[in-house]
């Protein structure tokens, strides 16, 4: 549950970042610097774990929409987790030059967003299948 929560800040923030930097040409590379590294120290280390030590209980049998849901999520999370990193080091270096780059790549920076909130509206759909059951 708390890691669900501090995803949902952290997209806030990152949207925040990309906000900023778009309207205003103002690149928060401290607060990228947090996000990114609250996402590598906490939830994706959180999630490594719970998928090494996770066994089902006897009673328990996950669906395949579980499997799937649990894979897919997984697996676009770690690529955007990937992407994010990369077009944030490219996006910095355009902003230490004054070029803004959210706005000079508008489609590939909504495409991106666009895919950040399938991964999280993913996570929030997988935290409700596995809780609620």
């Amino acid at each position: 549950t708390l890691t669900l929560f501090t995803e949902i800040i952290i997209t806030l923030l990152i949207f925040y970042i990309f906000y900023s930097s778009y309207k205003y040409n103002k690149f928060h590379y401290k607060l990228v610097v947090f996000a990114l590294s609250y996402e590598v120290i906490f939830n994706i280390s959180y999630m490594a774990y719970r998928a090494f030590i996770h066994t089902a209980k006897e009673d328990e049998i996950h669906s395949a929409f579980h499997i799937f849901l649990a894979i897919f999520h997984g697996t676009l999370s770690l690529i955007m987790f990937v992407a994010l990193v990369i077009f944030l080091v490219i996006a910095w270096r355009n902003y230490k030059k004054n070029i803004n780059y959210f706005k000079n790549h508008k489609k590939l920076t909504i495409a991106f967003l666009i895919f950040w909130v399938l991964a999280v509206l993913s996570g929030i759909w997988f935290y409700f299948v596995a809780y609620s059951f």
